[in-house]
């Protein structure tokens, strides 16, 4: 791989100067070293250009280095992918997920608990991983008992996406397909025992009011179909847990890089959310994802032929100077019209229907963390996962003071 591949700096802890090298010297590099080879294209304006034209650069051969077929949402083009938003939208929307809050906030709690007297430990381990994995699970109909399941299932998609193990990666998509089906039969044989009508009336009623219930009751009536159900499950079993898992990781760290960050959220919790928008745009949980073109592009001035596999880096994007004063530069004053306008979450159609639960989780995941962390520091380096496609922590080892109880 050449020093400009991506693959090649997976595991950087800072990747500014690689950024600027792509920008600076080779704005859209092909990586002819890898098979199939393929495009990284690196500055804001060509990203968001790409983005605006869903039409010729489509998600339909998977979001990943390899050509997938078959998918659904992210990698599912329209109107395919404006259906199965719909099915999920009442279950996404910022109002529908805020009802959560009070819950995901017990659970934050109960997590917490559950290590805080220690003092220290690998907080990755600790909560990173299981605070969201246990709320989309929730949202979703997932046993608290399955999570290292799909611990280990997540992984091994996420991994495959950036070009690794891809056996694993469909033993782990079948077993996430099994799970789902059978949450699927168990709520059918409620609907069907009940009688009911397959509308919303029987959420919270006759079956659980989650979103494998909501998908059950609209492949129902006509608008998923089997296939589609599994496949939404899977999918946002791994990417509502893994981003989320980053976002948090990464968020502490640099808080605990700037100490005088830190303190002046700890003054002020409101600067929280512009915390979350800064290690957005900072960090970049999701650092790019593939598009595939179906006839001949240029970007940047560079011809590209139909059929290739393009990487729009998103993290590249958000640290372009000529979009972003002090780009590299982590801060919680940038002006309040900048702080939503990063590409982390996407752009367009295809911007991230999670979002709002991502946000909301790490929001309320700092707002009972950080009373009750006094004077975190690291105890070791944090260790970068090795996908391309994600940034994240395997590990972040903290020590710190117990602080008190959760209160209100």
């Amino acid at each position: 791989m050449t020093e400009r591949s991506p693959i090649h700096h997976a595991r950087d802890l800072e990747p500014a100067g690689w950024f600027e090298e792509l920008r600076d010297n080779c704005p859209v590099h092909l990586e002819s070293d890898h098979e199939p080879p393929f495009y990284v294209v690196s500055r804001f304006a060509d990203v968001v250009e790409m983005l605006k034209q869903p039409d010729v650069w489509r998600n339909g051969d998977g979001p990943g280095i390899f050509f997938q077929d078959g998918g659904v949402l992210g990698s599912a083009d329209d109107p395919d992918h404006a259906r199965q938003r719909r099915a999920l939208r009442a279950s996404l929307l910022p109002g529908a997920i805020a009802g959560w809050e009070e819950r995901i906030r017990a659970l934050a709690d109960e997590m917490i608990d559950t290590f805080v007297d220690a003092g220290e430990g690998d907080l990755v381990e600790l909560f990173a991983f299981p605070f969201p994995a246990l709320v989309v699970g929730e949202l979703l109909g997932v046993e608290p008992r399955d999570r290292e399941d799909f611990k280990r299932w997540s992984t091994a998609v996420v991994n495959a996406l950036g070009g690794g193990d891809l056996a694993a990666y469909e033993e782990a998509t079948r077993s996430i397909w099994r799970y789902v089906e059978l949450r699927a039969v168990e709520r059918e044989a409620l609907l069907d025992a009940a009688g009911a009508p397959n509308d919303d009336a029987a959420l919270g009623t006759v079956v659980p009011n989650d979103v494998i219930s909501r998908m059950v009751l609209a492949h129902r009536r006509g608008e998923l179909s089997r296939t589609e159900l599994r496949r939404l499950g899977h999918q946002l079993l791994v990417a509502g847990h893994e981003t989320t898992t980053s976002l948090i990781g990464l968020l502490l760290y640099r808080l605990v890089e700037r100490p005088e960050l830190l303190a002046q959220i700890r003054a002020d919790p409101s600067l929280i959310e512009a915390a979350i928008e800064e290690c957005l745009r900072f960090d970049s949980p999701v650092q790019g994802l593939f598009r595939t073109n179906v006839c001949p592009a240029t970007v940047g001035g560079q011809e590209i032929a139909t059929g290739t596999k393009v990487e729009v880096l998103f993290g590249s994007a958000n640290r372009d100077p000529q979009r972003w004063g002090d780009p590299d530069e982590f801060r919680l004053d940038r002006p309040a019209q900048d702080q939503r306008t990063h590409v982390g979450f996407g752009w367009g159609v295809h911007h991230c229907i999670g979002a709002p639960l991502a946000r909301l989780e790490t929001k309320v995941a700092f707002e009972r963390l950080l009373p009750r962390l006094a004077e975190i520091e690291l105890t070791a380096p944090p260790e970068v996962s090795e996908t391309f496609i994600l940034r994240g922590f395997t590990t972040l080892r903290l020590r710190w003071r117990p602080a008190g109880r959760a209160s209100g």
